[in-house]
């Protein structure tokens, strides 16, 4: 049987970053109450949550960048709202800001959850900020938890693996 490695849903002992983009704020401010939510209700401590606030999701990736560099964080939220216009800008925003952030993700030593709404319309930004789609900022700040919870157990020194025959006989 392979030994099956997953992170817990426990915040508490973290200390987590939640980088978020002020335009769209009214709709972002309510992806950050979920994040600070899903944080505080898993066991992290108001004094290990620390918002950062940028212009807009374009800056995301390079504010994620320095927060990470810090060390102080287990864990990163990055949240905004990109609603589409009538210019092929949402397209440039939205895909710098995800890679940028992916890229912080994949090079970092820090959990990223990645809550950045790409919105055709303002009712899809309202169902993904706590409408009937549920709330994107909870769930990036979950995924944070999660994933800071399993970098953990990888970077743990672990026993070493017993062959299967020896943890079945043990069994018996």
């Amino acid at each position: 049987m392979p030994r099956i490695h997953a992170g817990n849903l426990t915040a508490a002992g973290k200390r987590f970053a939640i980088v978020a983009a002020r335009f769209n704020d009214f709709m972002v401010e309510k992806l950050v109450a979920a994040a600070v939510d899903a944080l505080m209700r898993s066991g992290a401590a108001d004094a290990d949550i620390e918002i950062f606030r940028c212009p807009g999701a374009l800056e995301l990736p390079g504010l994620a960048r320095r927060v990470v560099a810090t060390g102080r964080f287990q864990g990163l939220v990055a949240l905004g709202v990109v609603i589409r216009g009538a210019t092929p800008h949402f397209d440039l925003v939205v895909g710098e800001a995800t890679a940028g952030l992916a890229q912080v993700a994949a090079e970092a030593k820090v959990a990223v959850g990645f809550g950045v709404l790409a919105c055709e319309t303002m009712d899809q930004a309202v169902e993904r900020a706590g409408s009937k789609a549920g709330n994107r900022g909870f769930d990036a700040a979950m995924v944070a938890i999660e994933i800071a919870n399993l970098y953990d157990l990888i970077a743990a020194p672990q026993a070493p693996a017993r062959p299967a025959a020896a943890q079945a006989k043990r069994r018996k």
